[in-house]
């Protein structure tokens, strides 16, 4: 089982990223057949979010994992951890933008998680870029 894993000498950094890679997948495949969750996360409009919003947010969700997926197995590839960078950065301005400017998010169990998972993962990855990569 541990051979699935990252390698354990790139740190803590890449089991955050595939744990969110399969959260974010489970998600995806969710929001596929129901919506329920999500609408939950968007309560303050839950009535717009239908089966066609939940198979599109599913698609966004679906390569944001796939991207995560791949950087936690090349955290040292600057491509790769660049555009994971770029997933986390997306996620938040998106959950923070529809709290805070287009209203449809509300703090609650439902929006927790990807508020704090979004902040985690692009402060983390931020802060950590000079030690996972070597810059020529």
């Amino acid at each position: 089982m541990s051979s699935l894993l990252p390698s354990v000498q790139s740190g803590y950094l890449p089991y955050f990223l595939l744990l969110t890679s399969v959260a974010g997948t489970y998600n995806a495949v969710q929001n596929y057949f129901i919506v329920w969750q999500s609408k939950e996360i968007y309560s303050r409009k839950a009535d717009e979010m239908t089966l066609l919003a939940g198979r599109i947010f599913a698609t966004w969700t679906a390569m944001a994992s796939m991207i995560r997926g791949v950087a936690a197995y090349n955290i040292n590839d600057p491509i790769a951890y660049n555009l994971v960078i770029g997933t986390y950065a997306l996620a938040t301005f998106h959950f923070m933008s529809e709290w805070l400017v287009f209203g449809s998010v509300k703090p609650n169990r439902g929006s927790a998680g990807p508020l704090v998972v979004g902040w985690t993962g692009l402060i983390w990855l931020l802060t950590q870029r000079e030690s996972y990569l070597i810059i020529l």
